[in-house]
């Protein structure tokens, strides 16, 4: 190895040095399973905003920013444009009401609307798609552990595999929280740097504008083909960002509404300056560069090569700090769903002690982290990785979004939703049908259309299937109240404190507010009336104009799947 790499060893040993110091801290701060898997929901609106950033912040997508941009010139900036658009969408119209339903997973929410069977088919998806991403991201620290320094790439997996391992299962979430810091530390330097060198290195855009043989709209943003952009759309937009755990999972962990919001907003505006930016402008004097590259995903690797040692030095850990912070995210995503869904739901553990839950959840952690490991070792490429995401988690939109946002929404249509859209997905994947576009637009369709029409019927025809029991239990009833004798508390509180069916509370819910006895004062959030104010009043959602939003969402998506079909013929 050459001093220069020497150096930059050096750096990446001593980031990770404090990596695990920080991982150790965070121990302390576990005291219940809410703590470790959500922080305690004590989450400040910068530390919701580290972690979302952190997630999405990943080497995969640096690359792939600078490598759009190097390609189409400006237009490549619609890549990450569609992500940040995405999430000043969830600040407004997301993260209030995943905050306020009380449930950890996406799939518990599933299951106090629509039943059990939805949470635990959504909950595989999700578990899945949390570890295809965790293992892409894996993927690409040995890719740049072994462009950088000549070595193994299993190595440089091992590597960081050990260390996320260890400050993972010690603190869980907490811990996760606890890196960021340094990990956006090291992306809020480094990436900025080695962009304004290569703007001074090289010219800025007078030389960029005097380079020969470029694209005649390279300094538009109509460099991309409509097809790839409303892809992008859907994928970053839509998809990534409400049909992941991690994200759910940000905003649920928040310390009150305001700070979930915020946190969303705060994180579209990071990653401009982040990521859009100076990925940008790497890409754009990466073509002034190296101007022939035929693999143009080469071009951040080699502007961070090129760059002076300390820049690389920095860089490199950058990119090992924004893969690492997008495992701990996505990882976690797939190990909340495992404990709350599987190991306390499935298993009828839900009433164990806070230190045994603990220890599960440990457990659960390494196995988790095993099978990424596995996975990140056997994957071909980075991008194989990452397009499982929207493959195990793209049949879900449809029902996420009647759960937060339609009471008229059925476990049925919920259900064949799922079924639909994520079936779908995954057999055109893996039967490599890449013909006119991908399989997550047929996922989406599906999976919204199946979702309203199916319960536009079932509304009108009474249930498919499990009949619903007649009348509510007085205990139930007895213990709802009992409960709520000083606090308010959502749906989700009311499965983890009692051991029934969330359609027995559902029944029990509506029979005491029917009465009077309690109060809907926000989002399935509920208190006893006589501690409620005037004030307190939520208007239900079930109205005809929340029908005719659902319909028009259905025809949006048939029409848009219409437009890429014609557009890609």
């Amino acid at each position: 190895m050459t001093g220069a790499q020497i150096f930059q060893m050096a750096i990446l040993a001593a980031y990770l040095v404090v990596l695990l110091y920080l991982g150790k801290k965070s121990t302390g701060m576990v005291k219940s399973n809410t703590d470790y898997l959500l922080s305690g929901r004590q989450m400040s609106w910068l530390i919701i905003a580290g972690g979302l950033v952190g997630t999405n912040f990943s080497g995969a997508v640096i690359t792939s920013v600078t490598n759009f941009a190097y390609t189409w010139g400006l237009g490549g900036m619609l890549y990450e444009g569609c992500t940040i658009v995405g999430f000043l969408i969830c600040a407004y119209l997301y993260a209030r009401r995943v905050r306020l339903c009380g449930a950890f997973t996406i799939s518990e929410l599933f299951e106090i609307r629509f039943g059990f069977n939805v949470r635990l088919l959504a909950g595989f998806f999700i578990m899945l798609s949390g570890i295809s991403a965790s293992a892409a991201q894996f993927k690409a620290i040995g890719l740049i552990f072994s462009s950088m320094f000549g070595l193994s790439e299993t190595l440089g997996i091992t590597i960081a595999w050990v260390i996320t391992a260890v400050y993972m299962t010690m603190g869980g979430l907490a811990a996760s929280n606890y890196t960021i810091i340094p990990q956006m530390a090291c992306c809020f330097i480094a990436f900025p740097l080695v962009a304004v060198w290569g703007m001074l290195k090289f010219g800025g855009f007078a030389a960029l504008q005097n380079l020969q043989n470029l694209p005649a709209d390279y300094f538009t943003l109509f460099g991309p083909s409509l097809k790839l952009f409303l892809t992008w759309v859907l994928q970053w937009m839509w998809v990534n960002e409400w049909g992941s755990q991690w994200y759910f999972q940000r905003a649920s962990a928040a310390r009150n509404v305001w700070h979930a919001k915020t946190g969303f907003k705060v994180t579209a505006l990071a990653l401009t300056i982040m990521v859009l930016i100076p990925g940008t402008l790497i890409g754009l004097f990466a073509r002034i560069a190296f101007p022939d590259l035929v693999n143009t995903e080469a071009a951040l690797s080699l502007m961070v090569t090129a760059a002076p040692v300390l820049y690389g030095a920095l860089a490199m850990t950058g990119i090992f700090a924004t893969a690492m912070s997008t495992v701990d995210g996505c990882s976690m995503g797939a190990i909340t769903v495992l404990v709350r869904d599987f190991y306390q739901r499935a298993l009828g553990n839900t009433n164990l002690e806070a230190r045994k839950i603990n220890f599960a959840s440990r457990i659960v952690t390494i196995v988790v982290l095993i099978a990424v490991f596995l996975m990140a070792t056997s994957l071909k490429s980075v991008v194989s990785g990452l397009n499982f995401i929207y493959v195990f988690s793209a049949g879900n939109f449809g029902a996420l979004i009647a759960a937060l946002y339609w009471k008229k929404a059925t476990k049925e249509g919920a259900l064949l939703g799922i079924l639909a859209g994520g079936l779908t997905s995954v057999l055109w994947t893996f039967f490599g049908y890449h013909t006119r576009f991908d399989g997550a637009w047929w996922a989406m369709l599906l999976s919204v259309n199946v979702m309203v029409w199916v319960s536009l019927i079932v509304n009108k025809t009474g249930p498919w299937w499990g009949k619903s029991p007649r009348e509510a239990r007085d205990d139930v009833k007895a213990n709802i109240t009992s409960f709520l004798a000083n606090r308010t508390a959502t749906m989700a509180d009311f499965i983890d404190r009692f051991n029934v069916k969330a359609v027995e509370l559902r029944l029990a819910v509506g029979d005491l507010t029917m009465a009077g006895v309690i109060k809907e004062v926000d989002y399935m959030t509920y208190t006893l009336s006589e501690n409620s104010t005037p004030e307190e009043v939520y208007t239900l959602d079930s109205g005809t104009w929340r029908d005719t939003t659902m319909i028009a969402t259905a025809l949006v998506c048939c029409f848009a799947f219409a437009v890429i079909w014609i557009i890609s013929a």
